[in-house]
């Protein structure tokens, strides 16, 4: 659709120009163009962040840019986000940014997207360690845990979390990851005990949803 592809670049050039004004212009644009209201988010606001993570990646954002661009994608959220959410389909996914990682980028939009779909979410915020991983699973009962790690140093924490997990008897926690380190190499997540990568939100709606309806009889 040409119009959402035109929305999108203008709404990444004002996420990269931190434009708040901009970006939310952008948003109207694409609305004026025929884009409802329900399709932004998938259709512009989605493939706009992944633009400005892949940049980030390829070292054409640096850390401040990026971590300003993000804080503006932040603030116009609300402009994306469909008025209404799925039916509770009763399934609670835990999220949270791993120990020492602050890029809450991706976790803010997964989430936001799993709310929609009408997932009850949990969201554990950044720097979060392993033992928050675990009080998470226990205080709410959850058996989807999404951890986010865009660092290899903080990517390899997943390994303590899938271990705690174990060890308190938790092994039936589906522990998925989301970052960098597991997209240029998918195995270092089946090396640390996840059960499987997420790359994008519409990734995450599926391997979700299959993992609701196969191993909670939810659907």
């Amino acid at each position: 659709m040409p119009a959402a592809e035109g929305a999108v670049e203008r709404l990444y050039r004002s996420l990269a120009g931190k434009d708040p004004a901009g970006a939310i212009a952008a948003i109207e644009e694409a609305k004026a163009a025929g884009i409802p209201h329900a399709e932004l988010f998938t259709a512009v606001f989605v493939p706009a962040l992944s633009m400005l993570g892949e940049k980030w990646a390829a070292g054409e954002l640096d850390e401040i840019a990026f971590t300003e661009a993000a804080v503006v994608a932040e603030q116009v959220t609300s402009f994306v986000v469909p008025p209404a959410t799925s039916p509770d389909r009763g399934v609670t996914v835990v999220v949270g940014c791993m120990e020492g990682d602050r890029h809450d980028l991706r976790k803010n939009v997964f989430a936001a997207a799993l709310k929609t779909a009408g997932y009850r979410v949990v969201d554990l915020g950044v720097d979060t360690s392993p033992s928050e991983f675990l009080a998470g699973i226990d205080e709410t009962g959850a058996r989807i845990l999404l951890a986010f790690a865009e660092m290899v140093g903080t990517a390899s924490a997943v390994r303590r979390v899938r271990d705690m997990l174990d060890a308190a008897g938790r092994s039936d926690v589906t522990l998925l990851v989301v970052g960098g380190p597991f997209e240029a190499d998918p195995d270092v997540a089946r090396v640390l005990g996840a059960n499987g990568v997420a790359n994008s939100a519409q990734s995450v709606l599926r391997i979700v949803d299959r993992v609701a309806a196969e191993r909670l009889g939810a659907g």
